[in-house]
């Protein structure tokens, strides 16, 4: 296995952009990152990472230009996850309801991907990674992608059944002893591992009118400052910081209208 991320678990997080320069001054000036591109044999591709030289670079996400046929696609974040087949895992998929938007493809020497929606309409990757250079290598840290989250108009364990059988999840509810939510919501674990990389919950106020889709959350020691750093930054808040049961969080959209969420890593520890 070229990765210890465990299969099914969130493996690689990334956001298409009508303006990657714009987009990558706002993200590296608000998280410190560096950015690498890929070159032109990869169409620009840009890795975004904790630390300033390859040497000391660890992965914490991608950027991508919108395709030239769709040049004013929305921005979005997307959440791949790990699989040993993809083409087997993407044939599954289409059985249990999926739908394939891109077939498994190599990129490379690295990994196979395919771009898929599940029967809500969630868009979603399959990654296979072939060499220890992809995937994430920063993780559940200031900077680096802390929680996934899926957001779903209905209830959570229903729309959650789709991946739970195509990646072997558990999907556990709240116990009894847990702090309220304002909505029904769901844990999301790896079976074999028993790891626990983000949850599942129903939608609320405008979200009601967005797809089903997949929220990743960042890490920072403080979501107040931020959220301030991101607004000076061309940003925009769509939700303020509030408190939640994993810890203190908000949302937030990049210049070009990609939301994406920040979380205290700090009081999110405190909070498990």
């Amino acid at each position: 296995m070229p990765t210890s991320i465990p299969l099914g678990a969130p493996i690689w997080a990334d956001t298409n952009s009508p303006d990657v320069a714009a987009d990558l001054e706002f993200y590296t000036r608000l998280f410190n990152w560096a950015s690498f591109d890929s070159g032109e044999q990869f169409g620009h591709y840009t890795e975004l990472c904790l630390g300033t030289t390859v040497s000391v670079a660890r992965a914490v996400a991608g950027i991508s230009q919108n395709p030239p046929g769709e040049p004013g696609m929305p921005a979005g974040w997307g959440v791949s996850f790990h699989v040993d087949d993809c083409v087997q895992a993407a044939a599954d998929a289409e059985k249990l309801g999926g739908t394939i938007i891109s077939h498994p493809m190599r990129v490379g020497e690295d990994l196979v991907y395919a771009a898929m929606r599940d029967p809500d309409g969630g868009a979603f990757g399959l990654f296979e990674p072939l060499s220890d250079h992809v995937g994430f290598t920063a993780f559940d840290e200031p900077g680096a992608i802390v929680w996934c989250e899926y957001v779903y108009d209905g209830a959570p364990v229903e729309a959650m059944q789709f991946y739970a059988e195509l990646l072997n999840w558990s999907v556990r509810l709240p116990d009894a002893e847990d702090p309220p939510r304002d909505a029904p919501y769901v844990a999301l674990w790896t079976h074999e591992t028993n790891v626990e990389f983000g949850g599942g919950r129903m939608a609320l106020g405008p979200e009601l009118d967005m797809k089903p889709h997949w929220v990743v959350c960042f890490g920072t020691d403080t979501v107040e400052l931020t959220v301030s750093k991101a607004v000076d930054l061309g940003g925009s808040v769509v939700v303020a910081p509030m408190e939640d049961p994993g810890g203190r969080m908000a949302v937030l959209a990049s210049p070009t209208g990609a939301h994406f969420s920040v979380m205290s890593s700090r009081e999110r520890a405190n909070a498990a």
